[in-house]
């Protein structure tokens, strides 16, 4: 099998967000906004993984997970040294870190169910890769022990950030699928904080959602590095690849491998008649046609 992670780093709109993992999450309805006056520019750098036996990727298990590396190292190695602030809500009750502050405990529906359950929401400072491992447990249900992670740096007024990270997450909804972030709240955290960190839904786990105030230097490099130690394959994608097509974007690497490399490509090639082939457009529906699934 061939472990990869796939990654992006896009402009992002937070008054028209797009679409999220193929209905497999959803965001927060956005308030109205004046079109004229859309807020400043955020950027979002996207990392996910899949994990499959040729180019066609038609058996992919999808999530960052998948590629080897975990959460807590490509956290660790974006922000290294760095302060951490974690935060949860719709929390179940036993996942409570040790060192968390601020709890909150209250009543509410997990899952679109019918009975109300005890629900939590806390926050915690941490460090370190060890400490994000702590909190993470397993890679595959990360998403339920921590909503996201806030990077600090310097003096912040907790308090304030607290509830503008409740103006993000605290109107979630866990239905299927799960609305839960409101995107028009980012630009408000990202006043306080360099880098907000959400855990988003691929198709079979996590993925990494980064978004920033400004776009983030030497992620690349940085990415690779941990790719290679890990024994993992780093895929360049056009857009967030919990949105696209992983056999488009090994047929792209593929052909810049070919050009730059001495060396044959570290993905097998499927079966004649499978996995992406590019197809010429048709009209102007054709030209302008988005590359998703």
């Amino acid at each position: 099998m061939i472990h990869a992670m796939g990654y992006s780093q896009t402009p992002f709109t937070p008054h028209r967000p797009g679409r999220l993992c193929r209905g497999r999450e959803r965001w927060i309805e956005p308030w109205e906004v004046d079109d004229e006056a859309p807020g400043p520019d955020i950027w979002r750098l996207v990392m996910s993984g899949a994990t499959f036996t040729d180019d066609s990727a038609a058996d992919a298990r999808r999530g960052l997970p998948y590629s080897q590396v975990s959460l807590a190292n490509v956290i660790a190695a974006l922000f290294p040294r760095k302060t951490l602030m974690a935060w949860m809500e719709d929390g179940h009750p036993a996942d409570i870190p040790e060192e968390a502050v601020g709890i909150e405990a209250y009543e509410g529906y997990r899952n679109g169910g019918r009975s109300e359950l005890g629900l939590v929401r806390w926050y915690q400072r941490m460090a370190g890769v060890q400490n994000l491992r702590d909190l993470l447990g397993a890679d595959l249900s990360a998403e339920e022990r921590v909503r996201g992670f806030v990077v600090i740096d310097g003096d912040v007024d907790e308090e304030e950030l607290t509830q503008r990270l409740f103006a993000l997450t605290g109107f979630s909804t866990l239905d299927s699928p799960p609305a839960r972030y409101q995107p028009l709240a980012l630009a408000s955290v990202l006043e306080l904080v360099p880098a907000v960190l959400l855990l988003h839904r691929d198709k079979h786990g996590p993925a990494l959602g980064v978004y920033l105030r400004e776009p983030l230097a030497s992620y690349e490099t940085k990415l690779h590095k941990l790719c290679d130690k890990h024994g993992a394959l780093a895929v360049p994608f056009a857009i967030p690849p919990m949105l696209a097509r992983w056999d488009r974007a090994l047929h792209e690497l593929r052909s810049d491998w070919m050009s730059s490399h001495e060396d044959d490509f570290p993905v097998p090639a499927a079966p004649e008649g499978q996995g992406w082939q590019p197809t010429r457009p048709r009209g102007r529906k054709g030209r302008r046609r988005v590359e998703e699934e």
